[in-house]
């Protein structure tokens, strides 16, 4: 073994794994964060969202002077995506 060789092994044999430990550090910041988050704000659901639909559509369709639409309130209506809400049953179940 040359000079060099023993230097690095014989120091402080965790010195590569100080990138490691910072990594697992900044994950549970990021997970510490991330509760916080949800303690303060909640879990907001898909409501939040159609409701904000809503509230833009009914802005775009006053400000480009088009009619008003009926607004749907029925959560299961809701949840269903757009492209499937006019399907049949009989043709979902094949």
């Amino acid at each position: 073994m040359s000079a060099h060789d023993e230097g690095v092994h014989s120091g402080s044999g965790y010195f590569h794994m100080k990138g490691v430990a910072l990594s697992i550090l900044l994950m549970g910041l990021s997970l510490v964060g991330i509760i916080i988050a949800y303690v303060i704000f909640g879990h907001i659901g898909p409501s939040f969202s159609a409701e904000r639909i809503n509230v833009q559509q009914a802005e775009l369709r006053k400000e480009y002077g088009l009619p008003e639409q009926e607004v749907i309130r029925n959560q299961t209506i809701l949840l269903t995506p757009p492209s499937l809400r006019d399907l049949n049953q009989d043709t979902i179940k094949g």
